[in-house]
């Protein structure tokens, strides 16, 4: 009796599968950030100012997600490194 061949999954589905939580995060982010669009003072460092709360929240998000990235490289290069 001849086995069928497993089926092919779509790259798609592949991406989605793996990143899932980070996909949701994004999500929500979006979803938080559409929700608080009032202007707010901020105080940085001695310096005042009136912005957007989305464009601060954008920006540190930015921030966090680059934070991630080059963290995430650093560790994936050490281990690459200590396994050779």
């Amino acid at each position: 009796m001849p086995s069928d061949p497993p089926p092919q999954r779509h790259r798609l589905a592949d991406f989605a599968a793996a990143r899932w939580p980070a996909i949701l995060l994004v999500v929500l982010a979006a979803i938080f950030v559409a929700q608080n669009r009032d202007r707010v003072s901020v105080s940085l460092l001695g310096t005042h100012f009136m912005a957007p709360m989305w464009l601060l929240l954008t920006v540190l998000f930015v921030a966090g997600v680059a934070t991630g990235s080059v963290s995430y490289r650093r560790r994936a290069r050490a281990r690459k490194d200590a396994a050779t």
